[in-house]
C-alpha cells in the first residue's frame, strides 16, 4: 500500500485530504453538530485543520490509518471524510469512522461512502475484522451500522471522553465472512428483482380490474355470425384467446342496440336514429372484415 488508494461510488469519490481541502475540512470539523458524538473536541483554528492533515498523512505512511475525503460528484465539493482506524493490516483488522456536512445529511451519502470503504477494506486490503464504536444515544450511527450489517457486541464502559466527560460506548464489528455472505446475497437479491408496477398490474388483472376495459378482458364470446367466413375462423380464435375486442365488433353491438330502439321510435327520433345506424355501419363496414360487412339501413 504504496500510493494512496483513490475510490469512487455512484455518486462519490473518495481521496486523500491535501492542503487544498483544508477550509472545508475546518468547517466541518468545526460544527458542533457535527462532532456531538465524535469522542472529541470540535476544530477552534483552521492551523488545527492544518496539523490534522499532515497528521493523517503521517498515519497513513506508517500504515496506521486511512482517512478519505468525500468529493461529492455533483458539485464537486468536499463534504466530509470517511477512515479506517487504528490499522493493523498484519492483525487483518481496523476501525470505522465518518462524519459528513449536515447540508448533505439523510441523503444516505455516509451510508454509500461507508459501504464502499468496507468492500475495499474486505476484498482488497484483506482485513478480516472491522469495528466501531459509537456513543448509545447517536441512533443514526447506530442504525447505520445496522444496515451495513454490523452486530452489536456490547457496552464499553467510560470508553469516550467528550465535553470533558467520560461516556459508554457500544462496541460493533463484522468479519469478513458476513460481509462476503451479504454481498453474495445482494446479488442475488439483484437477479431476483421483479418488476412491483408489472406485478400490480399483473394482479390487478387476475382480481378483474380490466374485466370491461376496451381492448382488454375476458375472453371474447363471438355470435355465430361472426363465424360465417371457414377462412376468418383462425382470425376469430387468435382474437379471442389474446383477449382482443376488435374496434369492429365493438361497433357491431353498438349498432345491434340502435337497431332494437329504431323498433319503437317513431317520426323525427327515428330518422335520427336511422342516420347514426348508417355513419356507425359505414365506419364499420371500414374496420370488419370483408364477409362481415353490413347494409345501410332504409326508413
Amino acid at each position: 500500500m504504496e500510493e494512496f488508494p483513490k475510490l469512487e461510488s455512484k455518486r462519490l469519490r473518495l481521496v486523500q485530504i491535501e492542503p487544498q481541502y483544508v477550509k472545508a475540512l475546518f468547517d466541518i470539523l468545526s460544527k458542533q453538530e457535527v462532532t456531538k458524538y465524535y469522542g472529541k473536541e470540535n476544530l477552534k483554528t483552521i492551523d488545527e485543520a492544518s496539523e490534522l492533515i499532515e497528521n493523517l498523512h503521517r498515519l497513513f505512511n506508517q500504515k496506521r490509518c486511512i482517512r478519505w475525503g468525500i468529493i461529492f460528484k455533483e458539485e464537486n465539493e468536499f463534504i466530509g471524510t470517511v477512515a479506517l482506524n487504528n490499522l493493523s493490516i498484519w492483525n487483518k483488522k481496523a476501525e470505522i469512522s465518518y462524519e459528513l456536512d449536515p447540508t448533505y445529511w439523510r441523503q444516505g451519502i455516509t451510508f454509500e461512502a461507508t459501504k464502499t470503504v468496507l468492500d475495499y477494506a474486505f476484498t482488497r486490503l484483506g482485513l478480516f475484522r472491522l469495528g466501531a464504536v459509537t456513543f448509545p444515544e447517536n441512533t443514526a450511527s447506530n442504525n447505520l451500522l445496522g444496515k451495513l450489517g454490523f452486530k452489536r457486541e456490547g457496552i464499553l464502559r467510560g470508553y469516550l471522553l467528550q465535553d470533558e466527560k467520560s461516556h459508554d460506548a457500544i462496541s460493533h464489528s463484522i468479519l469478513k465472512p458476513e460481509w462476503d455472505n451479504r454481498r453474495e446475497y445482494e446479488i442475488v437479491e439483484r437477479i431476483k428483482y421483479r418488476d412491483h408496477l408489472t406485478d400490480i398490474i399483473k394482479r390487478a388483472e387476475r382480481d378483474g380490474q380490466f374485466d370491461y376495459l376496451p381492448g382488454k378482458g375476458k375472453p371474447i364470446e363471438f355470435e355465430q355470425s361472426f363465424i360465417a367466413n371457414p377462412f376468418e375462423k383462425q382470425l376469430f380464435k387468435t382474437m379471442k384467446e389474446n383477449h382482443v375486442l376488435p374496434h369492429w365488433v365493438r361497433l357491431s353491438r353498438e349498432i345491434a342496440i340502435l337497431k332494437e330502439e329504431v323498433v319503437e321510435a317513431q317520426g323525427r327520433e327515428r330518422r335520427r336514429k336511422i342516420k347514426e345506424i348508417n355513419k356507425k355501419i359505414k365506419e364499420y363496414n371500414y374496420a370488419c372484415p370483408p364477409s362481415m360487412q353490413k347494409n345501410k339501413m332504409v326508413e
